[in-house]
């Protein structure tokens, strides 16, 4: 049965605190929408008032003046910062207000966008909330493909690495990257082994280990067989026993992997990766970008 390719998205959001390392999103956001001839949305958030201001009787209500000329500051950089690099690109800025992981939905369901694209950093000028947490918290509530740009754009992605532990939500989100950044490219399944119990014996250890990855193989030839086809010479199967977040990231580092790919719902350890503390690594750690897909039967009904 041939495999339908999904087409990139029409529009893609950029989450930006306007802080410098935000720049480097900022130019993967242009590559991106010139690559795939689509809208960008530049949008920032700005802080809600403070909370003491809304009691009432104790102090005034916030000046509305006061908030308008934040917003028409925060739009006046975002302008600024794109500057001519945006020549040529369907453009739109938005600013928010409030929690900043929910504006930056809200505005993304509103501008009809397929992709949201952020950088990790904060800007204490301007005093908005710094980006890392929001990364977080996006990872557990965002409906799209969460792009995490930590690295200076020199080309299009082309070597792409897939944390899998070989499940449906693991081959979700290789199918979601292969539409949005295929072909031609490189793709490493990368799987790892759970180690057998250090009560066992140094012969039965070596033994389970062995059955693991010979099961390993065989589900790795039927996820792959699950994908749209691609050259035998541009897959490849890495399987170690250890930590699924080390394991990606030594891989990533060891090979200049131009973007990680990791599903955010899935089972047993890579379901931990995006879950526990192992997150919290991972997105202060990895200096590769990374693109992080949500499993859709994990999204709440309409």
């Amino acid at each position: 049965m041939p495999h339908s390719r999904p087409a990139p998205p029409r529009a893609i959001l950029l989450a930006t605190d306007l802080g410098a390392r935000c720049d480097r999103a900022l130019s993967r956001a242009l590559q991106l929408a010139r690559q795939w001839d689509a809208r960008l949305v530049v949008a920032t958030v700005l802080p809600p008032a403070p909370a003491q201001q809304m009691i009432a009787g104790v102090l005034d209500a916030p000046d509305p003046l006061a908030r308008e000329h934040a917003r028409q500051a925060a739009e006046w950089r975002l302008r600024r910062d794109l500057g001519a690099e945006a020549d040529g690109i369907a453009l739109e800025v938005r600013v928010g207000e409030g929690h900043v992981g929910r504006a930056v939905l809200q505005l993304a369901a509103e501008t009809g966008c397929g992709l949201v694209v952020t950088g990790i950093a904060s800007d204490p000028v301007f005093e908005l909330p710094a980006l890392g947490s929001t990364v977080l918290w996006l990872t557990r509530h965002c409906p799209l493909p969460l792009l995490v740009v930590h690295r200076r754009v020199r080309a299009p992605y082309r070597d792409l690495a897939v944390a899998t532990d070989f499940s449906e939500s693991a081959r979700h989100a290789t199918r979601q990257a292969l539409a949005l950044f295929g072909p031609p490219l490189r793709l490493a399944l990368v799987h790892a082994l759970e180690s057998p119990g250090s009560a066992l014996l140094a012969g039965d250890r070596d033994a389970l280990q062995a059955q693991a990855r010979l099961r390993a193989d065989e589900q790795a030839r039927e996820f792959q067989a699950g994908l749209p086809p691609m050259a035998p010479d541009q897959v490849r199967t890495v399987i170690e026993p250890g930590d699924p977040a080390r394991l990606l990231r030594q891989h990533a580092q060891a090979e200049d992997i131009d973007l990680a790919v990791v599903g955010t719902h899935g089972r047993g350890a890579l379901f931990e990766l995006l879950i526990g503390s192992i997150a919290r690594r991972l997105v202060a750690t990895l200096e590769t970008d990374t693109l992080l897909v949500r499993d859709p039967r994990s999204l709440p009904e309409p």
